[in-house]
């Protein structure tokens, strides 16, 4: 009787094993699966893809340190650039430039390929022949641009860690930009050596929120930095050929 109790002991004990998952040694009989951490340049090419997949997004730009051309006798230079890009070739743009002069307003629009400004002095809209002047546009070529880069071209990147921005966390990420990707979007200003990026983006959408870019070949003690911010994502943009282009 007493075999028979130890038995039947015995049993229920085997059984509550089995329905909790487990081995007669204790161990998980369950095959757990977890999800890798992404890598700091894994983040990256996320972002890159997340920020080129928007369709629309509003810009603002600030250029300190060296001077950067706005076209090509350097009469003109960049102060700030605000605007809208509307996917797939269209934007719309303020930009101010500074000369001997002093500092001057220039709209600008770009579509299917063509670039149209203003005249700084009769304001009249005027068709302009390519690399005429600094075009925004092609900041967001998916080619060569911003997001391009991102996805293809930020090297050394590390994870500098998660921060607040306007309520919401950001990944800040750091690293740099071999100099000859950046000569084509910034009209040859940017490039002369490495460029120091610091990248922060949206955690919930990879979007792509700042990026600060740094060129200290350009002059050690003042670099060209391009400070970028981007807002309103996913935002109505309406872009259009101006009325009155003489082109």
């Amino acid at each position: 009787m007493h075999y028979f109790n130890r038995a039947l002991l015995l049993i229920f004990i085997c059984t509550g094993i089995l329905l909790t998952g487990c081995n007669i040694a204790g161990r998980p009989t369950a095959d757990v699966t977890s999800t890798p951490t992404p890598t700091p340049r894994e983040l990256s090419s996320r972002i890159g893809a997340a920020t080129r997949a928007t369709e629309t997004v509003h810009f603002l730009i600030a250029l300190t340190g060296a001077p950067v051309a706005a076209e090509p006798s350097g009469f003109f230079t960049l102060v700030t650039m605000e605007g809208d890009l509307k996917r797939p070739d269209g934007v719309l743009a303020t930009v101010t430039v500074r000369s001997v002069t002093g500092i001057a307003e220039v709209r600008t629009v770009s579509l299917a390929g063509r670039q149209y400004v203003t005249n700084p002095i009769t304001r009249q809209w005027q068709c302009v022949a390519a690399d005429f002047a600094f075009d925004p546009a092609i900041l967001f070529d998916p080619e060569v641009g911003l997001s391009h880069l991102l996805e293809t071209g930020f090297e050394e990147v590390e994870l500098v860690g998660i921060e607040d921005i306007a309520g919401q966390p950001h990944y800040h990420l750091r690293g740099i930009v071999p100099g000859e990707e950046l000569r084509a979007i910034s009209y040859n200003s940017l490039g002369a050596g490495p460029v120091a990026v610091d990248l922060w983006a949206e955690q919930a959408t990879m979007r792509a929120k700042r990026i600060i870019l740094v060129d200290t070949t350009t002059d050690p003690e003042q670099p060209s930095t391009w400070t970028m911010n981007f807002s309103d994502y996913g935002k109505p943009v309406d872009v259009r050929v101006p009325p009155g282009a003489d082109c």
